[in-house]
């Protein structure tokens, strides 16, 4: 069983994309035990722990009891997991996080970070978050980046994953301002397209050098469309329920706090009729999908994405179409490239592994 822990909804930045709402409130330690038990009772021999929020970090000594707790199970094999902000990242908690083998992402969105990832106060701390993104390389040379996009800063995506991958990043995620009130239109995504081919042809002549770049909306869909598989999977409620920091559980962190999607809480245990019935909800295929050719190649399955931008599971926003039409074009001209370029390496990376 897989759980992810909502530490805490507080955070020490005030993104402008965010959907966070800021709320000081925090997990308590009676909550977080509660939920390893019952991630343990729930079945199996290993246990995914994912911290997440707000800013987890906030609550690092949290962190270090749960996996303290972990130990008394003897025969379970935990893995832990964690997104943050990287701000409160040190030396000390890299050192425990890779004797302990927790995988960290860091959320930093290169120099378009100048623009929607600020303090309290409205300054901005890119500087803060370079000097972070070389600490965590130094302990997790694979670790994730995680950046977002918005209509604003559209222009300004290829600069600034040049800008990660220049410190020595090699493991991207872009997500794009998925709020309703985002404000994508033709011609930002017009200009976000032109730079993710900018981007694609910079990931294929780093291919042609022998190193790797890992863009992850590029790698599911060219490997979708290699091993014959759909490049997403929601399972909504069934993968990774969400742990509220009250206890509550929710299928997905897009539906914590909404009373028809709460499943149950760490005292009681999750309802397996409610869970079910949420899951099945979430296999109705968006109309607006039936007949397209990208089915396989999209993440139109994706329920809490859908939820958050339609207020629907099953309606796809045409942001998020038009989204995935572009990153599938331009994977594949990355793709096309790479394979005129060096047919064996192609074949190893994205055929035989």
């Amino acid at each position: 069983m897989n759980i992810s822990l909502i530490l805490t909804r507080q955070c020490n930045l005030r993104c402008k994309y965010c959907f966070e709402t800021h709320e000081n409130a925090f997990m308590s330690e009676e909550t977080a035990l509660k939920a390893i038990d019952m991630a343990v009772n729930g079945g199996g021999r290993h246990v995914g722990v994912s911290f997440f929020g707000g800013e987890p970090l906030l609550c690092k000594g949290l962190i270090y009891r749960c996996v303290e707790y972990s130990k008394r199970f003897a025969g379970v094999r935990f893995s832990w997991n964690m997104t943050t902000n990287g701000l409160l990242l040190d030396g000390e908690f890299l050192e425990f996080a890779r004797d302990e083998n927790i995988d960290v992402a860091m959320s930093h969105d290169g120099l378009m970070s100048r623009v929607n990832r600020l303090y309290p106060g409205g300054n901005d701390c890119l500087a803060l978050l370079d000097e972070k993104l070389r600490l965590l390389l130094q302990y997790r040379p694979e670790a994730f980046i995680m950046a977002t996009a918005t209509p604003g800063t559209a222009g300004m995506v290829y600069d600034s994953l040049e800008h990660l991958t220049d410190m020595g990043a090699r493991r991207f995620n872009l997500a794009i301002d998925s709020r309703p009130c985002a404000g994508w239109d033709d011609d930002s995504m017009d200009i976000l397209s032109g730079q993710l081919g900018l981007l694609g042809d910079m990931i294929c002549e780093y291919f042609t050098r022998g190193r790797d770049i890992y863009f992850n909306p590029f790698e599911e869909k060219i490997l979708a469309l290699t091993k014959d598989r759909p490049c997403h999977v929601c399972r909504l409620g069934m993968r990774k329920p969400y742990v509220d920091w009250d206890g509550s559980v929710y299928p997905c962190i897009q539906f914590g706090g909404v009373a028809e999607y709460r499943m149950g809480s760490v005292g009681e245990g999750i309802d397996p009729v409610k869970r079910e019935s949420i899951y099945r909800a979430s296999l109705r295929k968006p109309s607006f999908c039936e007949g397209c050719a990208h089915q396989k190649r999209c993440v139109n399955d994706c329920a809490c994405l859908n939820y958050q931008q339609c207020g629907d599971m099953s309606q796809v926003s045409g942001e998020e179409c038009r989204y995935q039409r572009i990153l599938i074009t331009r994977a594949d001209e990355m793709a096309r490239k790479m394979l005129l370029a060096d047919e064996n390496r192609f074949i190893d990376r994205y055929i035989k592994t």
